[in-house]
């Protein structure tokens, strides 16, 4: 090998160590851009009694099952990674060997998600469940010895995940805070200091307080992690409320039946007449059954005189990519990461249905349109927001996988999505 020979290979195997040793900004985080939550470690039974104990073993009745061919199912149908829903109350709990069970249970699921070609992110998603291990609970105070043994959890988390080296694998720190954005903020980055000191390379998700909303994401401080390029920011998004969230019975849309997408899709008349029969069918008194009519057809009303649809989206994601690139943050590492719609009795066909799909198509193209990764809540569970066809059965709902832009079978049902109109480009 003359001397110009031995230079060029060197250069090569130089380029080649810098390429696997020195991560650079979005490094390794294209493996989450097409997700779907699993809550197959959420919401974690509780033994009745006083107690106040999570059984044990936790995660292991039919509700918690996850199979390969399921996930063989979600990866066939083009999803890339979950989003595995983690209930952190038993990992708090637990101490000793149980706890050393519970984290070669999370182990075991990981291992299982990725052998299915599938990257997965942990996600410690607090439930209700428990009393002292709720979301509000969790985010009382900085100091408080609840807080304090979660950074905890999320050390031994990130060591344990860590242990894989892969870039497939990624740990978000909270779900949804319930708390104010600079009430939030210090517990972030506590947070987020806990996980990176126990694992320098592993992707850690980060979102802001306000359960996760657009205007809390774009109030995060970022220093604290602008520099580390296995970052990713995560919002969430389920606008407009009144369509996403209608009939939820912990919801301000609990009443709201027949909502329309876009916002002037159909006549309000059938919004306000199917809200109607809703509350008359409740067994409020007289006058809370009148108060609620009223409350709901004001919220009708405003969802209709916004003008909600697909443009309104757009036009929200573009300011999340200007506040990015005022933080340096490049598309590829900002994240929708959970967005959904209920289905209802009605939306299981026909024009519904295809109004429904078309919230999935809008928001999703929306996010691809500005680069950003995203994960669709839920495959099943998640109080009425499942995409899966039935309980039995692990194939997506068609019409949905198609208005994902994902799928390679035909649909079952009778009407799908119509051709999709363009996602406005940004200005």
């Amino acid at each position: 090998m003359n001397g110009a020979s031995r230079i060029f290979a060197l250069f090569i195997l130089g380029a080649i160590w810098l390429a696997g040793a020195a991560p650079v900004a979005g490094a390794g985080t294209t493996a989450f851009r097409h997700g779907i939550g699993i809550t197959a470690m959420a919401w974690a039974a509780v033994e009745p009694g006083p107690g106040k104990a999570f059984a044990f073993p936790p995660f292991g009745g039919p509700s918690y099952a996850l199979t390969s061919e399921e996930l063989q199912t979600l990866r066939r149908t083009g999803f890339d990674f979950v989003r595995l829903a983690v209930d952190p109350g038993p990992f708090l709990q637990f101490q000793g060997a149980r706890r050393e069970l519970l984290n070669r249970v999370l182990v075991d699921r990981v291992k299982l998600i990725l052998a299915a070609g599938l990257a997965v992110v942990v996600d410690f998603h607090p439930s209700d469940m428990h009393p002292d291990y709720t979301a509000q609970a969790l985010t009382s105070g900085l100091q408080t010895p609840v807080f304090q043994s979660y950074l905890q959890m999320l050390r031994d988390a990130a060591r344990l995940l860590g242990q894989f080296h892969s870039r497939r694998i990624a740990l978000e720190l909270m779900n949804e805070p319930p708390i104010a954005p600079g009430r939030w903020q210090p517990m972030l980055e506590a947070a987020y200091a806990a996980a990176r000191g126990s694992s320098g390379d592993l992707v850690l998700v980060v979102e802001g307080g306000d359960e996760a909303s657009v205007p809390a994401f774009m109030q995060m401080r970022t220093a604290a992690f602008a520099g580390d390029p296995a970052v990713l920011y995560s919002f969430h998004y389920y606008e407009p409320y009144q369509f996403t969230h209608q009939g939820a019975p912990w919801n301000a849309a609990r009443y709201l039946a027949d909502v329309p997408y876009p916002a002037r899709a159909r006549p309000l008349d059938d919004s306000l007449t199917a809200t109607a029969a809703t509350i008359a069918a409740t067994d409020l008194s007289s006058l809370r059954k009148s108060l609620a009519y009223r409350d709901a057809q004001a919220r009708l009303e405003e969802y209709r005189a916004s003008g909600f649809d697909g443009g309104t989206i757009a036009k929200s994601f573009d300011e999340i990519t200007r506040w990015a690139q005022s933080q340096g943050i490049p598309p590829d590492r900002v994240m929708l990461g959970e967005f959904g719609a209920r289905e209802t009795a009605l939306q299981h066909n026909g024009e519904r249905a295809r109004e429904r799909a078309r919230w999935f198509h809008d928001v999703s193209a929306a996010a691809a349109a500005d680069g950003f990764g995203w994960a669709v809540w839920a495959y099943r569970g998640g109080g009425g927001f499942a995409l899966a066809e039935s309980d039995a059965g692990s194939e997506i709902e068609p019409g949905v996988a198609q208005a994902l832009g994902l799928g390679s079978r035909a649909p079952r049902r009778a009407e799908v999505m119509p051709p999709a109109r363009a996602v406005p480009p940004m200005p």
